[in-house]
């Protein structure tokens, strides 16, 4: 269910709702609204992103064994699978999209991530890409990532900062209103190289910021609309007079050698 997409709105209810299992399960139990944000990201993102990054990434690494949690809409197991043709396996604790990771064509699981239906050591990498903020105790699926890891392996985790001062700012450009402060996500920015170095030698951190640049009010509309918190403002979204500027701050962190 990984989506960069996710840390948008008003924050403040956002943080309670990426870490309650019920609205969690309830948002993603269909795609629609996900792959909207998803193809936002893809469409009209400004510069490498994470899913750029992480990519990357795994071509430096070349894996044998892939293991991607919150694999969501399975898109980048498919493109590892083809690009590497070792085995990649794909995990979500949404049965929808473990449907459509297998409709596409890899291994679906569907399972916790802080509870992986798989041996110590069975896997040389694993992507997390902006889902360990969904759990309000992410140490305990980086414990778990960090155990199916060989001695070798390499994690990359997503996600975003704690201060996105700037995006808020731009929100309350668009709408002349305030947007609350959130409070800090459970995985972030700011504290993931800690949580992470409890359970590997080495951490990598890569800021890889992005501005999403929407030229017109309908597509803006589209993607106010597909966000969880802040359906309800889509009517609302002002004619523009210019294309409107959205800042999202994204970090991938690459962990190795596992303790």
């Amino acid at each position: 269910m990984s989506t960069r997409a996710h840390r948008a709105g008003r924050r403040n209810a956002a943080a309670n709702w990426v870490v309650d299992p019920e609205a969690v399960a309830e948002e993603y139990a269909s795609e629609e609204a996900f792959r909207e944000r998803v193809l936002a990201f893809q469409e009209l993102a400004e510069g490498p992103g994470d899913e750029e990054v992480i990519r990357e990434r795994i071509l430096a690494a070349r894996p044998d064994r892939l293991l991607d949690v919150g694999s969501g809409l399975g898109e980048l197991c498919v493109w590892a699978k083809a690009r590497l043709g070792g085995e990649v396996i794909a995990v979500d604790s949404s049965p929808r999209m473990v449907e459509l990771a297998a409709r596409a064509g890899v291994t679906a699981v569907l399972a916790d991530m802080r509870d992986l239906p798989f041996a110590d050591a069975s896997f040389d990498c694993a992507v997390a890409s902006s889902v360990l903020y969904h759990v309000p105790d992410p140490e305990t699926a980086i414990a778990e990532l960090a155990r199916v890891l060989d001695a070798h392996g390499v994690l990359l985790a997503s996600t975003g900062s704690d201060n996105e001062e700037e995006r808020r700012l731009a929100w309350e450009s668009l709408f002349n209103e305030e947007i609350p402060v959130a409070p800090p996500m459970s995985f972030s920015r700011e504290n993931g190289r800690d949580l992470l170095l409890r359970h590997f030698r080495e951490v990598e951190q890569i800021d890889c910021d992005v501005v999403l640049v929407f030229p017109t009010r309908a597509r803006l509309v589209r993607y106010v609309k597909a966000l969880p918190l802040a359906r309800e403002a889509a009517s609302r979204v002002p004619e523009l007079t210019e294309p409107f500027r959205l800042p999202s701050t994204e970090t991938v962190f690459q962990a190795s050698t596992p303790r």
